[in-house]
């Protein structure tokens, strides 16, 4: 009986610790969905407007969110703010650019603290400021005639539809979209600078002339980039969308 009541007593004390301590489980980790408008690569000039949105499911009780906003030296914080509570679980604010900011990738980060967990869990996201915009086209040609020349003006060489063609700003970011009818994808409002245009490389095509990667000068006026190939002859044509999944591997 001695034996049996010590195995019980230990059960219940156990039994007591779990429930004192949520069963030794991990409270539910919360999500925050941040985003921002404009989104990169478009950027935001002097007195523009970028609006900061986030939503925060969580099963654990709200302490409080923390929000901020960091220069592009992420040194220097622009404006914070703590909302106590849940009142900071639904947002929409907006941040006006002043003039004289410095051009550069800006940073958003929001913190959700709760009792349970402390520092639950946490966002980032990015927006550009620049004082003067530029534009910048690629174009996807075919060179059906096998003349090692891709001409857009006539004969038979023709524009490649949705195909992938990417830039990566002079902030390091990569961005991509698919060619539209006539073979072309095009960006506006993008910070000046040099960027580098390319394809992702694709089994069964290969490059008749020029490259498939230029560093290009991006202007108010940047002439259009000419990515010109001949699909090999024994090899079946292949979407290129394998090429752009390897990029963020």
């Amino acid at each position: 009986m001695n034996r049996c009541y010590r195995i019980v007593m230990v059960a219940v004390t156990f039994a007591l610790l779990g429930a004192a301590f949520g069963a030794f489980a991990e409270p539910e980790v919360a999500t925050i969905s941040l985003g921002r408008n404009p989104e990169p690569p478009l950027c935001v000039l002097p007195n523009g407007t970028v609006t900061f949105t986030w939503d925060i499911q969580h099963l654990t009780t709200p302490n409080y969110v923390h929000y901020q906003l960091e220069d592009p030296t992420r040194t220097i914080i622009i404006e914070q703010q703590d909302y106590p509570g849940s009142t900071g679980l639904n947002i929409v604010r907006n941040w006006v650019v002043p003039p004289g900011s410095a051009e550069g990738k800006y940073w958003i980060r929001v913190e959700y603290w709760s009792f349970e967990a402390s520092n639950e869990a946490n966002a980032e996201v990015t927006f550009y400021v620049c004082n003067e915009t530029g534009s910048i086209c690629l174009q996807k040609w075919e060179d059906v005639d096998l003349d090692n020349q891709c001409d857009p003006a006539g004969g038979l060489d023709a524009p490649v539809p949705n195909w992938w063609l990417c830039i990566t700003t002079p902030q390091g970011d990569t961005f991509c979209l698919q060619t539209d009818a006539n073979g072309q994808v095009c960006w506006t409002g993008l910070p000046l600078g040099v960027y580098t245009a390319f394809e992702p490389a694709v089994a069964g095509w290969h490059v008749a002339s020029g490259a498939s990667t230029y560093s290009v000068q991006v202007t108010a006026n940047t002439p259009p980039v000419i990515f010109c190939n001949q699909q090999d002859q024994t090899a079946t044509e292949k979407g290129s969308w394998g090429g752009v999944k390897s990029l963020f591997r």
